[in-house]
């Protein structure tokens, strides 16, 4: 046992492959019986820091050289035996041996938290050399802190900080670390510093040259970590009389952009270097800083309002130049030169769009922008130089080579972020250079399988990043399926394909054959969508609505729920891509006009016959389908179905079920109609009353439903019948009437029968609101329980039918976000226990299937705009509360912060938004366009008066400041506007001067005068001086933040997420339809054109009756005539 060592002891359990809690025990044994007298002294010692305040009280008042001598012999004792096994501890990490060897070690020092041993072990880490078990031990130890949740260990640590751990790790030799360890060692001391809850204040020398030596060795290797460690060094490391990290520059402040559309800086004519160049110069170089903004704005819309498809795309962005240069410029002339500025600007808006995402709003997730862009460049941008290129290599290869290395760049860090964020186990390791695919590969793939490009060329230019083996590349567009033999086939005649495949499609399988191979090939094509190429998606594409048009028309109901069926689940973005190269509200239309126009068809059919039965069956499924599906287009892509209804003549707004249908998703009436157009006639009040008490006897005491019962009623009233009776079952048992839960639960089995599933769309939205209520009511367990027990019934049927599993699935993914959000409300917070690592929650058997079937039911498909951490597993430890909005606007920043940053974007002349468009748009909707477009004016006016434009020789010029509302009002522009149709109703709706009375304008009189609205001036003293951000950041966007951003939050609030996902879709009912003169101001009755003019009329009647000046009037006739004219020039 002498010769025993914790050395020879972790190699033998490593070679045993011992687990690190089992070495733990092994070596606690040989602890024991090595040092048996170093037991009794440290549980004496232990005895003693118990009681460390009365000793220290008596040894105020009286002196003791004899026990403070026994106490030194004691602990000199104990580290002598402490540094043998801390130098055993560094031979092992010397050892080239398995990385296990490490978990040891952190299992020791940290698991069994010790920290005499920590002080003792962690000076000796610098006479380490082996890097890779180095890199692991100090992965594993960050792992350990992030995690760490023992209340005692946390406070341990804490007092160890600032004189044990910090000094020593900032104390290693910095410069003799590789980048993967000097990433580690950044991780490990930004985890330990969150710990403390105040900053920590050093003394030594060697720390202070070591944070420095650190951060600028991070700063040469991974930018983003260092903008993250530093921004915690400047919180929680003081040093004495040192300035803080960070200095800010406030001449630094606003710097030019570079080129969008060349990667070519473009010096400015305005240089200190040089005499000022003349007014004309300067106009272009504005002019200049415009065309990139105005493009970086114009894809986005354009992608945005789903227009990418359009046959004259390219010669509208050919346009874009000669619309903002008035006089002669040499622009694009043929289209290969337009193609490859198109291909730079594309990626090059895209790596803004990305970026903002990391540097300004860091909680975004996948958001739908964000797929759209990657269709558009993957397989759009293909398409475009396919057809309209002179095929010539060089087209894409002169694109590829002119994109801006910052852009490559930023493209890089935000995929390999991405994919390291799909299993974020907190491994440090996650730091390490990564070679991830990103969005430039698969654009290259597109281009190979169109012969564009030879196989080879993918390589040649993305070989930093990751070979590929080119001989697996498919180097044409052949569309290839998986028969029933498993062999490969070719699709030659891809409508028959598509006929053929939906006719041998089972409805129940769409779900079920998730999780296995599906000989169906059109299942096959939808489920791999992404990697089909551009021109058979197209293809697809257009004999797929060929054929859904078709089945509408000849009545297909089993075709028409099918097609649906696969379009709301979106496999593999499919229906995402379908809109792309579609237009969504012609697909909106046909459905509308299905739900709106179509009868039930129920009643003249024969109820023996098997056929007829099937029949009916079909046409209620079809029907619902198509409610789920418009449900999906209205609130995942934001078609609106009354924009849409006004858009075609041929649908009506009066009196449309889907119209009132969607309007009031969440809500159920206290009292049912059958028919709700007519609710004074007693006639039909007394119908539906007998109506309602026959579907309650069936349900509930007879335990079926009669065939007469079903067949007198309509599908869409049972579309709000089964939510008015599982409403008023809920409400009464929550109250206590109803208790046997077991005579309900026959009836809740019947809603899940095919006839009766459109039903549970109102009862599953109605459902959130109703839990919240009950989450904030005092209810008993007991009730609680019964209430789970029956909506058990309706998430997690025992048996559900065949032709009911599909929907079933689909109709709990629409409101599935917001119901997972109240249920796990009801779990109940446990209490951790010392060494133990528990969950942060725990549910009752009841709750917890309600959870996990919603979880499992959005795993199904892509979602967007979620957190992905609501749909992977369960995350005991996660560091941050979930947000459950699309975008957490107000988790990082206040209001007025976020409104200041975007305003000094327009201000500075930055060559894109602050945000990017839609975060911007929800802004706005959340702020209001009234708020956001007059404090954006009020602002812009102050800051153009008090300190002129950022980075100009004459910074109050006028020429100057047009520049600054030309940014703004493009903006404006391009929000309200989507084609060149309804630019031209809204200029002739803008134009027509004809007075109208207070009363026909549709803003209050009370907010007519400027000095009475509601927006602040977002003023400072002076203009501040912003944090820098790091060259790279710079170089790509040519500015720095427009204010300094909010330190990384670990924790968000979701009640303060000013876009929480919500229900409530803006109740519409036309009266009569609107005249074709006013349309357009309904179309647009959200937009900054008809606020504007809407304002200018009023401003006119208060110019004549005195209670305005004629300077306030012609300023603001200033905005309306510059919005006009922009409307007039832009390119849409």
């Amino acid at each position: 046992m002498e010769k025993e060592s914790v050395y020879n002891l972790a190699l033998k359990c490593a070679e045993r492959q011992l687990t690190s809690m089992e070495f733990s025990n092994l070596y606690k044994e040989f602890f024991n019986e090595k040092f048996p007298s170093l037991i009794q002294e440290e549980e004496e010692d232990t005895t003693t820091t118990a009681n460390i305040n009365e000793v220290k009280k008596a040894s105020d008042l009286v002196d003791t050289p004899s026990n403070n001598t026994a106490a030194t012999a004691d602990t000199t004792h104990l580290h002598e035996a402490l540094d043998i096994f801390c130098s055993d501890f560094v031979k092992i990490l010397n050892l080239e041996k398995p990385l296990i060897l490490a978990d040891y070690i952190v299992e020791v020092l940290l698991v069994n938290y010790n920290s005499d041993m920590i002080k003792c072990f962690l000076p000796k880490l610098n006479s380490v050399r082996n890097s890779l078990l180095l890199a692991h031990f100090f992965s594993k130890s960050c792992s350990f802190f992030a995690k760490l949740s023992d209340t005692l260990i946390i406070d341990q640590v804490r007092k160890d900080l600032g004189n044990v751990i910090v000094p020593n790790i900032l104390s290693l030799d910095m410069n003799s670390m590789n980048k993967e360890l000097i990433a580690i060692v950044s991780k490990l001391l930004q985890t330990t510093l969150k710990l403390s809850p105040s900053p920590i204040l050093l003394t030594s020398a060697s720390c202070k040259n070591g944070s420095f030596t650190l951060l600028n060795q991070l700063s040469q290797t991974n930018k983003l970590l260092f903008k993250r460690v530093s921004q915690t060094f400047e919180e929680k490391l003081h040093f004495k009389d040192t300035k803080p990290f960070l200095n800010k520059d406030s001449t630094n402040e606003f710097v030019g952009s570079p080129s969008l559309t060349s990667p070519q800086y473009i010096p400015s004519p305005l240089s200190s270097t040089k005499p000022p160049g003349s007014v004309n110069s300067a106009a272009k170089y504005k002019d200049m800083k415009l065309l990139r903004y105005y493009k970086n704005i114009w894809l986005n819309n354009k992608i945005i309002n789903w227009e990418i498809s359009n046959p004259d795309f390219l010669s509208k962005y050919s346009a874009i130049t000669s619309s903002i240069f008035q006089e002669s410029f040499n622009s694009v002339q043929n289209l290969d030169q337009l193609l490859t500025d198109l291909i730079e600007t594309s990626f090059t808006c895209f790596a803004q769009f990305v970026s903002n995402k990391q540097y300004h709003q860091a909680n975004s997730n996948l958001t739908l922008l964000e797929r759209k862009w990657v269709i558009f460049i993957t397989k759009h941008l293909p398409l475009l130089i396919l057809e309209n290129s002179s095929r010539s290599p060089r087209v894409v290869t002169n694109a590829l080579d002119n994109i801006d290395e910052k852009v490559v760049k930023a493209i890089r860090i935000y995929f390999t972020e991405k994919d390291d964020n799909k299993t974020n186990n907190e491994d440090l390791f996650d730091d390490y250079p990564s070679t991830s695919l990103d969005i430039r590969h698969d654009f290259i793939k597109g281009l190979i399988m169109l012969n564009l490009q030879p196989a080879s060329v993918i390589n040649n230019y993305l070989r930093e990043d990751q070979m590929i083996d080119t001989s697996i590349l498919p180097t044409s567009d052949d569309l290839v399926v998986r028969n029933l033999q498993g062999i490969q086939e070719v699709v030659h005649n891809t409508n028959s394909f598509i006929i053929s495949s939906l006719d041998t499609l089972e409805l129940e399988s769409i779900t079920e054959s998730i999780t296995h191979d599906s000989s169906n090939g059109l299942f096959q094509v939808l489920h791999n969508f992404e990697s089909v190429a551009p021109t058979k998606q197209r293809e697809i594409v257009k004999a797929f609505l060929s054929i859904f048009e078709d089945a509408i028309k000849e009545l297909n109901y089993n075709r028409i729920a099918k097609i649906c069926a696969l379009l709301f689940f979106n496999f593999s973005h499919s229906l995402t891509t379908i809109l792309s190269f579609s237009s969504p509200a012609a697909l909106m239309k046909t459905l509308i006009k299905f739900v709106d126009l179509s009868r039930n068809g129920r009643n003249g059919s024969n109820g023996n016959d098997e056929s007829s039965e099937y029949e009916t069956i079909n046409i209620s499924l079809s029907f619902s389908w198509a409610i789920l599906l418009i449900i999906n287009l209205t609130q995942t892509y934001g078609i609106s179905v009354v924009d849409v209804a006004l858009k075609y003549p041929e649908l009506s707004i009066k009196n449309s079920f889907i119209i009132n249908f969607i309007s009031n998703l969440p809500n159920v009436s206290d009292k049912y109609y059958l028919e709700e157009s007519n609710v004074n006639d007693s006639d039909m009040l007394t119908k539906s009353h007998n109506t309602v008490q026959s579907w309650l006897c069936d349900l509930f005491v007879n335990g079926s439903i009669t065939d007469q019962l079903i067949q007198n009623i309509e599908t869409r009233q049972l579309a709000n019948l089964i939510p008015f009776i599982v409403k008023q079952v809920l409400l009464s048992v929550e109250i206590g009437v109803l208790t046997d839960i077991s005579s309900l639960i026959g009836g809740f089995e019947y809603f899940l029968q095919p006839l009766l599933l459109v039903g549970l769309i109102k009862t599953f939205y109605w459902l959130e609101q109703f839990l919240s209520c009950v989450k904030n009511d005092t209810i008993s367990e007991d009730i609680l329980q019964g209430i789970f027990n029956l909506l058990n019934t309706l998430f997690n049927p025992v048996t559900l039918n065949e032709d009911s599993k599909a929907f079933h699935t689909a109709v709990l993914r629409l409101n599935a976000i917001p119901l997972l959000k109240v249920l796990r409300k009801f779990r109940v917070q446990s209490q951790s226990n010392y060494g133990i690592y528990s969950s942060d929650a725990q549910g009752d058997p009841n709750l917890e299937p309600l959870i996990a079937k919603l979880v499992a039911v959005l795993n199904v498909s892509p979602v967007y705009d979620v957190d992905p951490r609501i749909i992977n597993s369960e995350n005991d430890y996660s560091r941050k509360q979930l947000g459950y909005g699309k975008f957490l606007i107000l988790n990082e920043n206040p209001i007025n912060k976020i409104m200041t940053n975007q305003i000094n974007s327009f201000w500075s002349l930055h060559s894109s938004t602050y945000y990017n468009l839609d975060y911007l748009f929800e802004l706005i909707e959340l702020v209001t366009p009234k708020s956001f477009l007059f404090d954006v004016l009020k602002t812009l006016e102050y800051k153009l008066a008090t300190y002129g434009v950022p980075g100009s020789e004459n910074k109050r010029g006028s020429l100057d400041s047009e520049h600054v509302f030309d940014y703004f009002f493009y903006f404006l522009v391009l929000y309200d506007v989507k084609t060149a149709e309804e630019a031209s109703q809204l200029i002739e709706y803008m134009e027509n001067d004809a007075k109208k009375s207070k009363g026909d304008v549709d803003i209050k009189g009370e907010d007519l005068h400027e000095k009475n609205d509601s927006a602040e001036v977002r003023q400072e003293t002076q203009p501040k001086a912003e944090a820098t951000q790091d060259d790279d950041f710079d170089m790509l966007f040519g500015e720095n933040d427009t204010s300094t951003q909010a330190y990384e939050e670990e924790e968000e609030n979701e009640d303060n997420d000013g876009n929480n996902r919500t229900n409530n879709v803006p109740m519409i009912k036309a009266e009569e339809t609107p005249s074709k003169t006013n349309k357009i101001s309904i179309l647009k009755r959200h937009s900054f054109a008809v606020l504007l003019h809407e304002r200018k009329l009023l401003n006119d009647l208060a110019l004549e009756n005195g209670e305005i000046t004629k300077t306030e009037n012609e300023k603001f006739i200033s905005y309306h005539d510059k919005y006009l004219c922009m409307l007039k020039t832009c390119v849409f």
